[in-house]
């Protein structure tokens, strides 16, 4: 078997880190890159290696995990002796889907409460991390109350269990709190933080749908960017499909292995959904080179504003009326292995084990 090695060069080109930051990783985690048997005139990489950088480099920079983290969940998994195998996640690890949208009023958080309620319908373990900062609105929607929110995470240091607040059907809300302005402009480090409550809050359930903001800011990008796969929500306005494209292409830009789909809000029917979903597809397709997946539509429906009103979630307040029935297909259409489950990002640690194992016992080096 043909090994085939890389240089320095070629590792940064790979894996967007500065070379800095590779002899760093190659120090810190000497024990699980085994570079212990490169002397000093081979400085080559192998693909295990470069593999193990990149999920080292996710975990740190998108998930805000530090050294000692990563190596104790590195130790903890390999302990285990279990690898997952490709495209599948670890069973400690929900699915992670980030809900967002280019422009605001589309619907979004109506969505996301009632995409939850489906999925505990089916008897699926479910959380939602309300992201919007500072002007959440979820727990609104699910008629709760909660007494603490992501404030009292990241700024009183409560921990993460004393800021959950459980909704119908034993959802778990955490809630990013109204009227906060501190929280719509988090601090890096302070992002980094609540990734890492987020982790805790990720291995207690089997979905966390995260409810970001509307727009292009830094908390609403980089959240998305933390999930699996991504929902952007549109209407057929088209100042809202235009923001769609815009935020599609800057999750591009961020994550280049992104899953995104789309949901069509507020339409007369599936003719005129796939009327939007064309158009933004074919304009994605062209300049960006992406192919969006069809995650469904929701008609326009005078029973969300009544059910929005009623602080209780359409699906338990008119289970059966027509915006209700598109949601639960929506449902099925996300849980459908073979239609929207990223095989292309995958989480922290699905691959890497298997790179972690071989690069420990010397294989390829």
């Amino acid at each position: 078997m043909v090994v085939r090695k890389f240089s320095i060069k070629q590792v940064i080109e790979k894996t967007g880190l500065e070379e800095s930051e590779v002899r760093f990783y190659e120090n810190a985690f000497r024990e699980f890159l085994a570079f212990t048997r490169l002397d000093s005139n081979q400085k080559d990489f192998n693909e295990d290696q470069i593999e193990v950088l990149i999920r080292i480099r996710d975990l740190i920079k998108k998930r805000g995990f530090t050294v000692d983290e990563v190596k104790r969940e590195l130790k903890c998994i390999l302990k285990k002796g279990e690898v997952s195998p490709a495209g599948a996640r670890p069973e400690s690890y929900a699915r992670v889907i980030a809900v967002t949208s280019g422009k605001g009023g589309v619907g979004k958080t109506t969505f996301v409460v009632n995409f939850a309620i489906s999925l505990a319908l089916k008897k699926k373990k479910v959380a939602i991390f309300d992201a919007d900062l500072g002007l959440a609105n979820v727990h609104i929607l699910m008629g709760v109350k909660p007494q603490f929110n992501l404030s009292h995470l990241i700024q009183d240091g409560f921990p993460l269990e004393d800021v959950i607040t459980t909704g119908p059907l034993g959802i778990q809300i955490l809630s990013g709190g109204q009227g906060v302005r501190e929280l719509a402009n988090l601090k890096e480090e302070e992002r980094r933080s609540l990734l890492r409550q987020i982790d805790k809050l990720e291995r207690s359930v089997e979905y966390l749908i995260v409810d970001t903001g509307a727009g292009i800011s830094e908390n609403v990008l980089r959240f998305a960017s933390f999930a699996d796969e991504i929902v952007v929500v549109t209407t057929p306005n088209v100042a809202a499909a235009a923001d769609a494209y815009s935020i599609i292409k800057i999750l591009l830009g961020m994550e280049p292995n992104a899953k995104i789909g789309l949901i069509t809000n507020e339409v007369a029917s599936m003719y005129h959904s796939k009327n939007v979903f064309n158009r933004i597809n074919v304009a994605v397709e062209k300049y960006l080179n992406y192919s969006l997946g069809d995650l469904g539509y929701i008609v326009t429906d005078e029973y969300i504003k009544a059910a929005n009103q009623l602080r209780k979630p359409l699906l338990l307040s008119y289970p059966t009326a027509p915006a209700a029935i598109c949601v639960k297909s929506i449902t099925e259409t996300i849980l459908n292995d073979k239609v929207f489950v990223n095989t292309r990002k995958e989480s922290s640690f699905q691959e890497i084990m298997g790179a972690v194992r071989r690069t420990m016992v010397g294989a390829g080096v």
